[in-house]
């Protein structure tokens, strides 16, 4: 368990870090219509499932060589 955990936990900081990240100029004009939460938000949930996957593979593949 501690290693979903923390994957999640780490993926929710990179995705928040996706949404924090300055942008240029066109693809600040594509993302006007959504707010840095909701950014934040979706970013983080995606992080946080694909870092609880790569943790419980990792976990996996531990467990199997002790």
């Amino acid at each position: 368990m501690p290693f979903l955990a923390t994957g999640a936990i780490l993926g929710y900081v990179v995705g928040l870090l996706l949404a924090a990240r300055p942008l240029a100029a066109d693809e600040a004009l594509k993302m006007q219509n959504y707010s840095f939460n909701s950014q934040a938000g979706y970013l983080g949930l995606f992080g946080a499932m694909i870092g609880a996957l790569i943790a419980a593979v990792a976990y996996v593949l531990f467990d199997r060589r002790s």
